[in-house]
């Protein structure tokens, strides 16, 4: 687990590859939210969406566009804050709509390590505000390096396991 660094920033990255082309992993990555799901236990998502709903959040959302999301998209509780897909590197940061004792941020990526093989990189950056972010994040890290890098792995073996169509 990363730990906090002197600015205060809670984050992890978690990378991997798969032997498939870059646009096929970022059709997986793309594909987030809604009836997707997040490659993660649905039931992570659920308990901290009902956590979220009791504190005056959101809560649980099933919406997402019906093409590649755009900025200003909602994935879910999510909001597409940026997307970059240009020739071998595609990044897609999203921002949580949920109740959080500080900022949080998810970014995605997938670039060209070879023809046939891609890097995916998901990295979560939480930077608390006060000692009550500072709690939470320290609370949640664990569970977030697991519940990311277990999205990593899932979204890797969606890619190699899609019909290449």
């Amino acid at each position: 687990m990363d730990l906090p660094d002197p600015t205060g920033l809670l984050s992890g990255t978690h990378t991997g590859t798969a032997e498939v082309p870059v646009g096929r992993l970022w059709r997986v990555v793309t594909s987030v939210g809604g009836d997707t799901g997040w490659f993660t236990p649905e039931v992570v998502w659920a308990a901290r969406c009902g956590v979220d709903r009791l504190l005056g959040g959101p809560g649980r959302r099933r919406e997402r566009p019906d093409r590649p999301p755009r900025a200003g998209d909602l994935l879910d509780f999510w909001r597409v804050e940026e997307v970059v897909a240009t020739g071998s590197h595609r990044r897609l940061v999203l921002r949580p709509l949920t109740k959080l004792p500080g900022t949080m941020r998810l970014t995605l990526e997938v670039d060209r390590e070879a023809p046939a093989r891609s890097r995916l990189t998901v990295r979560h950056v939480f930077t608390p505000s006060g000692p009550a972010g500072t709690v939470y994040g320290l609370t949640t890290a664990a569970g977030d390096q697991a519940l990311y890098a277990w999205m990593r792995t899932a979204m890797l073996r969606a890619a190699e396991a899609r019909d290449p169509g």
